[in-house]
Parts: C-alpha cells; sequence; structure tokens
C-alpha cells in the first residue's frame, strides 16, 4: 500500500503535533494532537512495539518515512492497510 508523499507528510504532522492550517500561522492554528519532540516521537513509536528511534533528522519528515515503511509492509489485499499502521492510527486518535 502505497500513500502519496503529501499524504504521508499530513499525517506526520498530526503524529508530530504540528500545528498546521493552511492559509494561517502556525501559532493561530488550533492544535488538536500533543506535540512530541525527537523523544517523545521514539516513545510513540515505541509503544506500538516497533523499534523506530528518531534520528535527530526533521521530525515530520523522518515520521512520514516511517509511515511508508510501515505501508509498505504486509496486508490482507489492496484496501486494507496493515496492521501497524492500523494500531498506529488507533494509538494517535486515543493519545490526549
Amino acid at each position: 500500500m502505497k500513500f502519496k508523499r503529501r499524504n504521508s507528510e499530513a499525517l506526520a504532522d498530526l503524529i508530530c503535533g504540528n500545528r498546521v492550517m493552511e492559509g494561517s500561522a502556525p501559532s493561530e492554528a488550533p492544535s488538536y494532537f500533543p506535540y512530541r519532540s525527537s523523544m517523545y516521537l521514539t516513545e510513540f513509536f515505541q509503544e506500538l512495539e516497533t523499534d523506530w528511534v528518531h534520528d535527530g533528522s526533521t521530525r515530520h519528515r523522518w515520521v512520514a518515512d516511517v509511515l511508508d515503511s510501515m505501508l509498505s509492509e504486509p496486508h490482507d489485499g489492496p484496501t486494507h492497510p496493515p496492521e501497524i499502521f492500523c494500531r498506529l492510527i488507533d494509538q494517535l486518535m486515543s493519545a490526549g
């Protein structure tokens, strides 16, 4: 399964807690997800029982690369994402 890069980066912004809203300054955009620094990104992925550790690179691009790796894992057909990706979405939506 493959996402367009812009979609991977948009989801990565949510995971990172980046305040992004088209047409406004980041400080004006509402924050729906907690901001995650490097350490907390690593913790987020460890809670999914994965081995990804943030390497200090640009946070949302690194997360987008991880998402692309997750989406390339084996899965049940073209309309069902890999299990690890489903768990990531569950964790993202239940975090607070």
